[in-house]
């Protein structure tokens, strides 16, 4: 593997850009695991209530339980990934495992063994928390990897750029082929296991091409031995651009939290819709997320990151809030207009948050000099877990107590009105309120271009 060193932070004209395979091979890593999680995120809390025959409530806190297991081991991989070193470098080994894991236990979530009772919930509770940490061990590193790849202002949009277009390729894949493949073969516990099968084998592939494609990518290697734990926590809590994108970043997985794992339950009680419909609606959002790219990167040009944001967010809270005003048999033209509008907004909501991240890490590198990317990626993914592990439990806890009637086999319940109602709350109402907040805390960040490139210049005219 190619080292750089001390990672350095020049952005120099001189700079060779990356290679296209490695940017190709790491965006690539994203796919998979939007497959598996993205999936999961959808189905699997659908699947144990109307599948399992699971209570909206129980279900809701075991997967939340999940999800903040999840959370608090973050920091952890991030650490490890940090002072771990093998002859294949830092983060690679990590991907690697944690990618055969994620896949592996995935199946075994949806291949739930004749359980019943408490024997049932505990199984689903350890496969949940083994699937968590897998996670885990796979996207710490992997985010961490980004600061080390490019020490380039533009070349880290882009490079994000990758991530986005992969990962929206694994939603269409996650979002749109598994609900197909429910239509087909029924939303039963045998149709899940199987179509567990196919999108588990097309992560795994993935995986591997991923993890093949980044075996020359540049590492850093210096400042293996790093401060206490206590020392960094306090030390982060310094960076505030780092702190107002974290919070901009919890309210932004709190409303996806919250409206992912409603859409499911939407489209099937509200709009009385099959998965053909649920799965056509996300399909087309992945596609246009993909397809918007190349505009957001345009706008973080033009206005800069943290106002691209803004714009996108507040796209993003508008076009939820238009679920509002749908109902049963809602045209299938304005089901599509509004998964292009959250497609559009969410390109640029994910695209951004992400852009800024590296940046806010070069930050915590000039003011320490302290190379320690994986610990402030561990932090900054624990508030994304903590977050998604609230909105699921939101939604659990909010349906349970207005009334929702669980089910088995994927049978259709007649639900509720205040059900349905608290249905309208998470999908519509949430996620405009959420989204206005998250503005508001984006606009504190101020780690321009010009900021980023002031600070360089300050920490070359340090003496050695």
């Amino acid at each position: 593997m190619a080292a750089t060193g001390d990672g350095g932070s020049a952005d120099g004209p001189g700079e060779a850009p990356l290679p296209l395979q490695i940017r190709l091979g790491w965006g690539l890593g994203s796919m998979p695991i939007t497959i598996l999680n993205l999936s999961s995120n959808v189905l699997l809390l659908r699947f144990m209530t109307d599948s399992l025959g699971i209570a909206a409530v129980v279900a809701g806190l075991i997967f939340a339980g999940a999800k903040v297991w999840d959370a608090v081991t973050d920091p952890l991989m991030g650490v490890l990934s940090d002072r771990i070193t093998t002859p294949w470098g830092r983060r690679l080994p990590w991907l690697a495992s944690g990618g055969l894991l994620c896949a592996l236990t995935v199946v075994a979530l949806y291949t739930t063994p004749d359980l019943n009772g408490m024997a049932l919930l505990i199984y689903l509770a350890a496969m949940l928390l083994l699937f968590r940490t897998a996670y885990t061990m796979f996207n710490i590193p992997y985010i961490a990897m980004a600061v080390e790849l490019t020490p380039s202002y533009h070349e880290r949009t882009q490079l994000m750029s990758f991530r986005v277009v992969f990962s929206s390729f694994g939603s269409l894949i996650g979002l749109s082929l598994g609900p197909a493949m429910l239509a087909w073969w029924g939303a039963t516990r045998a149709g899940h296991a199987r179509m567990a099968w196919v999108l588990a084998s097309i992560a795994v592939v993935s995986f591997a091409v991923c993890v093949w494609s980044l075996r020359q990518a540049p590492q850093t290697t210096q400042q293996l031995q790093q401060p206490p734990l206590k020392e960094q926590f306090r030390s982060a809590l310094e960076n505030v651009p780092f702190l107002w994108l974290m919070a901009s970043k919890m309210l932004y997985f709190l409303t996806l939290a919250v409206s992912v794992s409603t859409t499911a339950y939407f489209t099937k009680h509200v709009l009385e819709a099959s998965d053909e419909l649920l799965g056509i609606y996300l399909g087309f959002m992945s596609v246009i997320l993909i397809l918007s790219q190349p505009a957001w990167l345009f706008v973080a040009r033009r206005l800069g990151k943290r106002n691209g944001y803004v714009i996108a967010a507040a796209l993003y809270g508008m076009a939820h809030f238009s679920w509002w005003f749908a109902g049963p048999g809602e045209p299938t033209g304005l089901v599509l207009l509004r998964s292009a509008f959250i497609g559009l907004a969410g390109g640029g909501t994910f695209l951004l948050t992400q852009a800024m991240l590296p940046d806010a890490l070069e930050f915590d590198h000039l003011r320490t000099g302290l190379r320690r990317e994986g610990a402030f990626t561990g932090l900054y993914v624990l508030v994304e877990k903590l977050s998604g592990a609230l909105g699921v439990a939101f939604v659990g806890v909010l349906l349970g107590a207005m009334g929702y009637i669980e089910a088995t086999e994927g049978q259709r319940v007649e639900q509720t009105e205040s059900a349905l109602l608290g249905l309208y709350l998470c999908i519509a109402v949430l996620p405009l309120a959420l989204q206005a907040i998250s503005i508001a805390a984006i606009a504190r960040y101020n780690l321009s271009e010009q900021e980023l490139e002031r600070l360089r210049s300050v920490a070359r005219r340090k003496p050695a």
